[in-house]
């Protein structure tokens, strides 16, 4: 694949998940969750944004929507929250497996891909895309506790 092809794609990933968590601070009731989410939409938003500038620089537009796959899971996260008395953990679940995606893509980048300016590009991200990954399994498993 090529360069355009593999950052449009990072986006796509960031984008569910800028939109995802954005959302979900909007539906929880715990301020701290809602800070949370925030913070962690802030991060995809950013590092989108660079992603988006090195697109830019190869003559490509950045997509500005996510995946199919991402607003599949928002929805299932939204009906199940709706449905639940703990919309807290079925949101930190289903980001924690948004967040899941967005490792793996960064990883085969860093790991796999043989343009360098592309790993290069997930070099300087992932360790943020790990941290945030941490952050929320973590708080997965306490609330699973």
């Amino acid at each position: 694949m090529s360069t355009t092809s593999n950052l449009k794609d990072l986006i796509e990933l960031l984008n569910d998940g800028e939109k995802f968590y954005s959302e979900a601070a909007t539906k929880v009731k715990v301020p701290a969750y809602a800070h949370l989410f925030q913070r962690m939409a802030q991060q995809k938003k950013a590092i989108a944004s660079d992603l988006s500038a090195h697109l830019a620089s190869h003559g490509a537009t950045a997509p500005e929507r996510g995946t199919l796959l991402g607003s599949l899971r928002k929805f299932y996260a939204d009906v199940r929250a709706s449905m639940s008395s703990d919309a807290e953990s079925i949101y930190v679940a289903q980001l924690e497996q948004t967040e899941d995606r967005i490792l793996e893509a960064f990883r085969d980048e860093l790991t796999q891909s043989e343009d360098m300016e592309l790993r290069r590009v997930a070099e300087r991200h992932y360790p943020d895309i790990k941290r945030t990954h941490d952050e929320m399994r973590d708080l997965k498993h306490r609330l699973a506790a």
